[in-house]
C-alpha cells in the first residue's frame, strides 16, 4: 500500500494498527510490543523491604519448583507401578510358555520312543521271517 492510500484511509476513519512512513519498511516495529519495561527501584541492596521482596520472589519460585517436583513423582510412581505389573505379568507369560515347551518337547521324547520301539520290534519281526 503507498502512502498516499495509506493517509486517505486512515482519513476517511479506518486505522491500522501499525503505520509505516516509508513504502515496505517492515524493518522498524513501531507498535512498541516488544519493548521491556525496565522498573526504577531506587532501593540499595541494604533495605531491608528490598530483601523482603526478594525473598518473597524465591519463595514463591521454589514453591512452584516444589509443585512441579511432586507432580513429577507423582508420575513417575504411577508409571513405574504400571511397569511393574508389566513385568510381572511377562515373567507369568514366560513361565507358562517354558512349561508347554517342556511338555512338547517330553511329548516330543515320547512320541521317538515309541515310534522307535516299533522300529525295533518291526525289525525284529523281519529277521525272524528271513530265518
Amino acid at each position: 500500500m503507498d502512502i498516499q492510500l495509506c493517509d486517505n484511509l486512515i482519513g476517511l476513519g479506518m486505522s491500522e494498527k501499525r503505520t509505516y512512513t516509508h513504502l515496505k519498511d517492515y524493518t522498524s516495529d513501531i507498535s512498541y510490543e516488544n519493548e521491556i519495561k525496565f522498573k526504577n527501584d531506587d532501593r540499595g541492596n541494604l533495605d531491608l523491604t528490598k530483601q523482603i521482596d526478594v525473598l518473597k520472589a524465591e519463595k514463591v519460585a521454589l514453591y512452584q519448583q516444589v509443585k512441579e517436583l511432586r507432580n513429577l513423582e507423582e508420575g513417575h510412581q504411577k508409571l513405574n507401578g504400571k511397569l511393574r505389573l508389566e513385568i510381572v505379568q511377562l515373567k507369568e507369560e514366560k513361565e507358562r510358555i517354558l512349561k508347554e515347551q517342556d511338555l512338547k518337547n517330553d511329548q516330543h521324547t515320547i512320541d521317538m520312543l515309541e515310534k522307535d520301539n516299533e522300529i525295533g520290534r518291526l525289525m525284529k519281526k523281519i529277521t525272524e521271517r528271513k530265518q
